[in-house]
């Protein structure tokens, strides 16, 4: 829209309503200074000594910007191994969440079969056990099968997701029925009605869903300090510790080593802003 017909348009409107959309503007602007200051800061921090993140009376901007401090973080560890086991980890069990979610919430909308409703029930209350109270069996079994250490233990326990399946189901719940009962008359299979039917509706949802699920993962600390205790095995959220010592800890290091860890976590995050919004309105406007 040309700048003048923006204008005009603006112009056109009546004064409350200007008034209530620069309240609603101001407001957003401010959620959005909120929301972003911690980052900034942390941004900041990571061009500051240690001594001027302790010191609560230091100026926000540092009087003499340290710019080898990333530099000196990437050098005292191995973040280019750990780059690599967080995307391999974080990319694989995304993937297999999605591809266990949408089976199953397929499954549970559409197919009938005995106990359904049971099992629905007992894949829901996974979700509200919390992890810490499983730690024990999950590492007991992942160190009885010899999986300590290596990428299937942190992958393989991670490819079942009870939210995918909830939400696939929900989804799956609003489609025409009569979709896959058409295709079923010409002769298609299940997988095939599936595959091209019903799983080519889903995208907004898959995307959604998929971006959520690779933020979760790609920060995931608690899971991958049980699994893996080595450092080739480790992941960027184990890696920040290596910078804390029991007598010491280099905050500003930490910082700049922070700030490198969630550079593909921002892109991902600004890149699909899109998708994510759709596939959680999705419902919502139907």
């Amino acid at each position: 829209m040309p700048a003048s017909v923006a204008a005009r348009r603006t112009a056109a409107l009546p004064a409350g309503l200007l008034a209530r959309r620069a309240v609603v503007y101001l407001l957003l602007a401010l959620a959005v200074l909120i929301v972003a200051f911690p980052l900034l800061w942390m941004a900041i921090s990571a061009l500051k000594t240690d001594a001027e993140i302790i010191n609560p009376a230091a100026p926000l901007w540092p009087e003499h910007p340290q710019w080898d401090n990333i530099g000196r973080a990437l050098s005292q560890a191995p973040f280019g191994r750990w780059y690599l086991n967080t995307a391999i980890f974080g990319v694989a069990a995304t993937a297999g969440q999605l591809a266990s979610g949408l089976l199953a919430g397929y499954a549970f909308a559409m197919l009938d079969f005995p106990g359904k409703r049971v099992l629905f029930v007992v894949a829901l209350s996974g979700l509200m056990v919390p992890f810490s109270a499983i730690i024990v069996p999950v590492s007991q079994l992942l160190g009885d099968l010899g999986w300590l250490n290596t990428y299937q233990g942190l992958i393989v326990p991670n490819i079942a997701s009870a939210l995918g399946a909830f939400l696939f189901r929900q989804f799956f719940l609003g489609t025409p029925r009569e979709l896959g009962e058409a295709a079923r008359l010409d002769g298609a299979s299940e997988l095939r009605v599936f595959f091209n039917v019903y799983a080519p509706l889903a995208r907004p949802v898959v995307a959604a869903l998929a971006i959520i699920l690779f933020l979760q993962n790609w920060n995931n600390f608690l899971f991958p300090l049980i699994v893996v205790n080595t450092t080739e095995m480790s992941v960027l959220s184990q890696g920040l510790s290596v910078f804390q010592s029991q007598f010491t800890t280099q905050y500003n290091l930490i910082m700049a080593a922070s700030l490198v860890t969630i550079v593909p976590v921002l892109i991902v995050a600004v890149a699909a802003q899109r998708h994510i919004i759709e596939g959680i309105t999705l419902g919502a406007l139907d």
